[in-house]
C-alpha cells in the first residue's frame, strides 16, 4: 500500500516524508478509506469544461484545509508545495488569479455515502494553458497532510470555439427597446453559430419565429450570427444559447441571460394563514415583477407601516386587526396589490369574579350569586367553568354561579374560566366565608382502651365562628352503666378506665350559629370475667345444650371440656355454635356424658375458667304439701328434686296396689277436695340421665263442720223457718180481720170528746191547765177493753198541737187527720213504765170558736177513737199476741199542720153513717213512724 501511495504522491523521495505518511496512515487508517479520487487522464477541446470528482471522510474533525493544485512542486527549503492553486478554503493558501470566474468548487453530501462529503472541482472555458496535472491537498486538524493525484488534463485546439461579445451584455435593455447580440466563431469552422432559446424543463428551441431577426456574416476571419428583437418585460431573465452545429458538448455552448427593465407588474399581497389568533406570528408577503428590482411597502388602513416585501408580525395583538395591502415601486413606476383583511381572534380579556349579592355576612342556608364578567373577547365567550379551591364545579357552567342554600362545603376560593374557542382565560380569586354551625366533628383518642389505663378524648370541629362550648355524654352498653361528665371543654380525660366506661361517647359542639354532635364507640379491654356454665334441655329427644358465656373485651376464645371428647364425637352427636363470648354445644346425652364440665376463656387481656357438674340423674326427690286436707279445700303437692338437665315429673296415686297417673307437672293441684281424693301419692322424676321416686305422701280428706251443718242441720232449720212464717202470716191475717171488725163496731158508738180551754199561749197547749177527756161509750171499745187485762194495759196519749183554723170555717163536721211522727215513743214508754196505772193525756190547743159557730160544729177527732172517722189501717207496734200481759197502746206526740190539700171542715151531718159521701169529705194525712 505504501508503494501505491508513493506512486500517487508527487514529492521527492525522503525519509522524513515517508515517516509522516507512515504515521498518518497508521493513525487514520487507509488513505483510500479517507479520500476517494479516481486518477484519470482526459483530453478536452479548448473552450470546453472538465469536472474532477472527489469525496473525503471528515468524521467529527474541524478546521480541515482543502486545496486543489495544478502542477504542484515540493520546495525542500520551504518544506511545502508550490504551484497554481485553483481552489482553497484557507487564507493561508489563496486562489491564483484568473480562475475565480472559471472554476467551481462543488461540495455537499455524497449521493451514495451520506457519511462522506464531496470535493469536486469544475473548470469552465478551458484554455490551452489549463493542460497539466491536478492534485488534491488534504491537511487534517492534527496537521496530518497528504496529496493525491487526480487528473492529467490535455487541452487541444478548437476551430469552432464560440464567443459572445461581452460589450453587448453590459447594459440592461428597457422594455420595448431593440436588443441585438452577436455570436462568432473561427472562419475555419465549417458552420455558422446558431441561437437557441432555453426554457426551464424544456429542450432547447432554435430561434426561428418572425419576432426574432437573425443575420449571418463573415468579418475579419470570423463567422458571426446576429440576433435582433424588441424586448418585452416577459423576456426578462430569458436565456439565449449560442451553439455550433459541429459539436454537442454542452461545455462548448455559450449562454447569456437577458435583463429587461420594466415597471412593476401585478403586485400580489398574501398572508401566511387566515385564522389568526392572538400571539401568533403572521407573515405578509408582497410579490411583483419589475426591473430594476421593485421596492415593497405595506399599508394598514391606508397608512404606510413598513417598506419590505415580506412583513412578519410577531405575537399579534387584537389591535393588529385591520385591512392591509402592499405597493411595489421602482424607477419605472408603481402598482398596488390586492387588499387583505386581518381579524385577530383573541381570548377573553379582563375576566373577573364579582359578587351579585352581599357576601360580608354569609350564613349557612343563605343565597350565593357570583358573576363571571369578561372585558372583551373575539369571538364571544361560549363556555364558563367555575372552580372552588381549584376543583371544577361540574354543575356550574353559566356566567352566573348560583347556590340557593350555601353550606360549609361551599366556603373557599372561587374563580372562573371563560373559553371562546381561541383561549381560556382565568379570573381573579374571590374568597367566600360562610358562618355555620359545627360540622365535621371528630373525636380522637382511640376506640379501644385497656382497663385501668388513662385515656384522653379530644373533640374537634370545623365551625365558623369557632366553637364556644363543648358537652360530653356517655351512653352505656349492656355491660356498663351510663356516666355523667361535667366537662365543658373539648378535652375529656379519664384517669382510670373501668368497664363502666365502655359505651358510646357523644361530643356536642356549640357556636353562635348552632350545635352539632358526633359519637364514637369505645370498647374497654379487660380479661374474661363472670364465666357461666349452664345447661338446658332442647326437646324430647335427649338433646341438651351446654352454654358457656363470659364477659370480656375483646371477645374471648371459649373452650369447653367434659367427660366426652367433643372433637372426636361423630357429627350427629354434637354440634357447636360460637358467637362473641358465647359457645353452645348440643349433645345427644347418655349416662357417659354425666360429670363435671369446664369452660376456659382467654383473650389478649387474660384467662379465666369455670367448672360445673352439669349432667346427673334426679336425686333427693321430696314432696311438700300445702293446704288443709278437708273436703272443699284446695291441696297442692309440690315435688322438689335436684337434676341436670331438668327433670320431667309424673304423679301416681296408689289405689289398692296399682298406680294411677294423676299429673305430669312439678306441682299437682287438687281443687275442692273430695273424700275420693284420699290416698298415697308418689312423685316420679326422671331426665335423660336417670330417674328417682319420692316417698309416698298419705292424703286423708276429712269432712269439715260446715259441711256437716249444711248436710244435716240446715235442712231442719230451713223447714222450721218455713213453718214459722206460715203460722205468722196466718195469725197476722186473723188479727187483722178481728181488728177491722172491732173498728167497724166502734165507729158507730165511740166518740172522742175533747175539752178545750183557753191557753195563755194560743199556739201551744199546756198539760197543766187543760185535759182531754176520752169517751168510749161504744161496744167496740168495751170489747177491746175486755180483750186485754185492765191491770196490765197502759194508755199512752200523745200531746197534740192543732193548727189554727180559719174563722170563716162553716162546716165543723169534717175531720182533719194529721201526720203522726212517732219520735218520742221511747220516752213515753219510759214514762209509762214508771207508773203503769196512770194515763198520760196530751194537752190539746184549739183555736177559739167564732161568734157564729156552735161548739158541736167545730170538734176535731183523733183517728183512733173517733166515731165518724174513716177506716184506716192501723199499725200495732209491739203486739205479739192478744194474750200478752205486757200489751200497751202508745200514742206519740203529734204535731199537726194543715196540709195544702185539706179542705175546710164542713157542718156535721145528723147521722154518722159510713157512706161514700162522708168519706169523700174526710181528708187523712200521712202517718210517719
Amino acid at each position: 500500500m505504501l508503494n501505491k501511495l508513493y506512486r500517487q504522491m508527487m514529492f521527492p523521495e525522503s525519509t522524513a516524508f515517508f515517516l509522516i505518511v507512515l504515521v498518518f496512515s497508521s493513525s487514520t487508517g487507509s488513505t483510500e478509506e479517507l479520500i476517494k479520487i479516481r486518477e484519470t487522464e482526459e483530453t478536452k477541446a479548448e473552450g470546453s469544461c472538465v469536472t474532477i470528482p472527489c469525496t473525503y471522510k471528515h468524521g467529527n474533525a474541524k478546521n480541515i484545509k482543502l486545496l486543489w493544485y495544478k502542477d504542484p512542486e515540493y520546495d525542500k527549503e520551504l518544506k511545502l508545495f508550490t504551484g497554481t492553486i485553483l481552489y482553497s478554503n484557507t487564507v493561508d493558501h489563496p486562489q491564483s488569479p484568473g480562475y475565480s470566474s472559471r472554476v467551481e468548487y462543488i461540495t455537499g453530501k455524497a449521493e451514495k455515502d451520506k457519511d462522506r462529503s464531496k470535493c469536486d472541482l469544475k473548470i469552465n472555458d478551458l484554455q490551452k494553458t489549463d493542460s497539466g496535472i491536478y492534485t488534491f491537498r488534504f491537511i487534517y486538524s492534527d496537521n496530518s497532510k497528504y496529496m493525491i493525484k487526480a487528473l492529467n488534463l490535455t487541452v487541444t485546439d478548437n476551430p469552432c470555439k464560440l464567443n459572445i461579445e461581452p460589450s453587448e451584455m453590459k447594459n440592461s435593455v428597457k422594455e420595448n427597446d431593440e436588443f441585438s447580440v452577436h455570436c462568432s466563431t473561427s472562419d475555419s469552422c465549417p458552420s455558422y453559430p446558431e441561437w437557441f432559446l432555453l426554457k426551464p424543463g424544456q429542450e432547447p428551441e432554435r430561434v426561428t419565429s418572425a419576432r426574432y431577426k437573425i443575420t449571418q456574416e463573415k468579418n475579419e476571419g470570423k463567422k458571426n450570427t446576429k440576433l435582433k428583437f424588441n424586448a418585452s418585460w416577459q423576456d426578462d431573465n430569458m436565456m439565449l444559447s449560442c451553439r455550433s452545429a459541429e459539436t454537442q458538448d454542452s461545455c462548448l455552448f455559450r449562454n447569456i441571460t437577458l435583463s429587461v427593465e420594466y415597471e412593476p407588474k401585478t403586485a400580489e399581497a398574501t398572508v401566511s394563514h387566515v385564522n389568526i389568533k392572538e400571539g401568533d406570528s403572521v407573515t405578509l408577503s408582497c410579490t411583483s415583477r419589475g426591473r430594476p428590482n421593485v421596492n415593497m411597502s405595506w399599508f394598514k388602513n391606508r397608512t404606510k407601516q413598513t417598506q419590505q416585501a415580506v412583513w412578519i408580525l410577531y405575537d399579534v395583538k387584537p389591535e393588529n386587526s385591520g385591512e392591509y395591502f402592499c405597493e411595489a415601486e421602482n424607477k419605472h413606476g408603481k402598482v398596488k396589490s390586492n387588499r387583505i383583511s386581518i381579524n385577530v381572534k383573541y381570548g377573553p380579556k379582563d375576566v373577573r369574579v364579582t359578587p351579585a349579592v352581599s357576601i360580608s355576612n354569609l350564613k349557612e342556608g343563605d343565597e350565593l350569586k357570583l358573576n363571571c364578567s369578561v372585558g372583551g373577547s373575539n369571538p364571544t365567550v361560549h363556555q364558563f367553568n367555575w372552580y372552588l379551591n381549584d376543583s371544577l364545579l361540574h354543575q356550574q357552567t353559566s356566567q352566573l354561579l348560583f347556590i340557593s342554600e350555601i353550606t360549609p362545603e361551599n366556603k373557599g376560593s372561587y374563580h372562573c374560566k371563560a373559553n371562546n374557542g381561541i383561549k381560556t382565560a382565568q379570573s381573579n380569586r374571590l374568597q367566600i366565608y360562610v358562618k355555620y354551625s359545627p360540622h365535621q366533628i371528630k373525636i380522637d383518642g382511640g376506640t379501644s382502651v385497656k382497663n385501668g389505663s388513662k385515656v384522653t378524648f379530644i373533640c374537634s370541629a370545623d365551625a365558623n365562628p369557632p366553637p364556644n362550648s363543648y358537652s360530653w355524654k356517655h351512653t352505656s352498653t349492656p355491660e356498663s352503666l351510663p356516666l355523667s361528665f361535667s366537662n365543658t371543654t373539648g378535652v375529656l380525660t379519664i384517669d382510670t378506665v373501668t368497664i363502666q366506661h365502655a359505651g358510646t361517647y357523644t361530643c356536642a359542639v356549640t357556636n353562635d350559629i348552632g350545635t352539632s354532635e358526633t359519637s364514637i364507640n369505645v370498647a374497654v379491654l379487660y380479661a374474661p370475667s363472670k364465666p357461666m356454665l349452664t345447661m338446658k334441655s332442647e326437646g324430647e329427644y335427649g338433646v341438651v345444650s351446654i352454654i358457656c358465656t363470659v364477659e370480656s373485651s375483646p371477645a374471648s376464645n371459649l373452650i369447653v371440656t367434659g367427660p366426652s371428647d367433643f372433637k372426636s364425637m361423630p357429627e350427629n352427636k354434637n354440634n357447636i355454635s360460637k358467637s362473641d363470648n358465647k359457645v353452645t354445644i348440643y349433645l345427644n346425652v347418655s349416662e357417659s356424658d354425666a360429670g363435671v364440665y369446664k369452660c376456659t376463656a382467654d383473650n389478649s387481656e387474660g384467662t379465666n375458667h369455670i367448672e360445673e357438674e352439669l349432667l346427673y340423674a334426679p336425686k333427693n326427690a321430696r314432696v311438700r304439701s300445702e293446704g288443709e286436707q278437708i273436703t272443699g279445700h284446695k291441696l297442692t303437692l309440690a315435688c322438689n328434686t335436684q337434676s341436670k338437665p331438668p327433670s320431667s315429673y309424673e304423679w301416681k296415686k296408689i289405689t289398692n296396689g296399682p298406680l294411677g297417673t294423676e299429673g305430669k307437672s312439678q306441682i299437682l293441684h287438687l281443687h275442692s277436695l273430695q273424700t275420693s281424693d284420699s290416698g298415697e301419692y308418689v312423685c316420679i322424676v326422671k331426665n335423660i340421665v336417670g330417674k328417682a321416686e319420692s316417698q309416698p305422701i298419705d292424703v286423708k280428706v276429712k269432712l269439715d263442720s260446715l259441711s256437716v251443718f249444711y248436710r244435716a242441720i240446715f235442712p231442719i232449720i230451713l223447714l222450721l223457718i218455713l213453718i214459722a212464717l206460715a203460722i205468722f202470716f196466718l195469725r197476722r191475717k186473723f188479727i187483722k180481720a178481728r181488728i177491722h171488725q172491732q173498728i167497724r163496731e166502734s165507729q158507730n158508738n165511740s166518740r172522742e170528746n175533747l175539752a178545750m180551754a183557753e191557753a195563755a199561749d194560743p199556739s201551744r197547749g199546756r198539760t197543766d191547765d187543760f185535759y182531754t177527756t176520752l169517751h168510749s161509750p161504744g161496744p167496740a171499745r168495751a170489747q177491746v177493753s175486755s180483750a186485754r187485762p185492765v191491770s196490765n194495759t197502759q194508755q199512752v196519749y200523745s200531746e197534740i198541737t192543732l193548727p189554727q183554723m180559719k174563722q170563716e170555717r162553716e162546716d165543723n163536721g169534717s175531720i182533719n187527720y194529721v201526720t203522726l211522727d212517732f219520735k218520742r215513743q221511747q220516752e213515753l214508754a219510759k214514762r209509762a213504765s214508771d207508773d203503769s196505772s196512770s194515763a198520760i193525756y196530751s194537752r190539746v190547743f184549739k183555736k177559739k170558736k167564732s161568734q157564729n159557730t156552735s161548739e158541736s160544729e167545730i170538734n176535731d177527732y183523733e183517728n183512733v177513737s173517733s166515731a165518724c172517722a174513716r177506716k184506716l189501717p192501723l199499725t200495732y207496734t209491739g203486739w205479739e199476741s192478744d194474750t200478752s200481759e205486757e200489751d200497751e197502746v202508745k200514742y206519740t206526740t203529734v204535731t199537726s199542720a194543715v196540709k195544702p190539700g185539706v179542705k175546710e171542715p164542713r157542718k156535721k151531718s145528723s147521722s154518722c153513717s159510713s157512706t161514700s159521701s162522708e168519706e169523700e169529705r174526710t181528708v187523712y194525712s200521712d202517718i210517719k213512724t
